[in-house]
């Protein structure tokens, strides 16, 4: 029995000290914490430093009473990529960019769910689609194009002097053709609450702003 009370002793105090290290790291890195190969820490690609947000565009097909909410979307992006301390800077200067991200609004619509008995509208949703191409303006690469699965390595064969060597890439080949991503984001308001469309439509860009800059982030190795 002591030495069972000894055990769990040591192993509490181990549990302790490697969770002082991690609040110790944690300061250290900005509040983000890592632990056992795991890490808060935002996964962007290191080798991307700075990107250019035009303005958002209108859809041709939208048509809405709301103001400047193009304006609003570019401005909650930006704001949402200097919210979280991320490395990738977001900069006005197109040429000095080392990426691009282009955003249009393809559809803004609103849907009732309740009525009062004078049929006037007590809850309401806004939804808004979005379609962003994310380019690397270094390389021409699609960021936000869908990425090709890993193949697996093929086992090494002896060398054969009489094959041809690879054709190298064609510097005319066409560039990639971009997928666009579609992001759907919805705010929904109660007007007995004193709630407007403006309240739907602030939490629906806010909610779109936060999913594209989680597109942003590097993917997750796959081991």
């Amino acid at each position: 029995m002591a030495a069972d009370r000894r055990f769990t002793r040591r192993l509490f105090l181990s549990a302790l000290l490697a969770g002082t290290a991690a609040v110790a790291a944690g300061c250290r890195n900005g509040g983000n914490f890592t632990l056992f190969g795991y890490t808060t820490q935002p996964q962007f690609d290191p080798n991307i430093r700075s990107v250019n947000i035009p303005t958002f565009k209108l859809g041709p097909v939208v048509t809405t009473p709301l103001r400047n909410i193009d304006v609003e979307m570019t401005d909650a992006l930006v704001k949402e990529l200097t919210a979280r301390k991320c490395p990738i800077k977001v900069i006005s200067d197109s040429n000095r960019a080392d990426t691009e991200l282009i955003g249009t609004i393809t559809q803004i619509r609103k849907a009732v769910f309740n009525r009062n008995r004078q049929a006037l509208p007590l809850e309401s949703e806004l939804y808004i689609e979005v379609e962003v191409v994310w380019r690397d303006l270094r390389t021409g690469e699609i960021l936000s194009n869908p990425k090709a699965p890993k193949r697996a390595t093929p086992d090494p064969v002896a060398f054969d002097p009489s094959l041809q060597p690879p054709a190298p890439p064609d510097p005319n080949a066409a560039a990639p053709k971009p997928i666009p991503v579609r992001i759907s984001a919805s705010g929904r308001f109660l007007t007995q609450n004193g709630e407007s469309t403006a309240t739907a439509e602030d939490a629906a860009v806010q909610k779109a702003a936060r999913f594209i800059v989680n597109m942003m982030e590097s993917p997750w190795d796959v081991k």
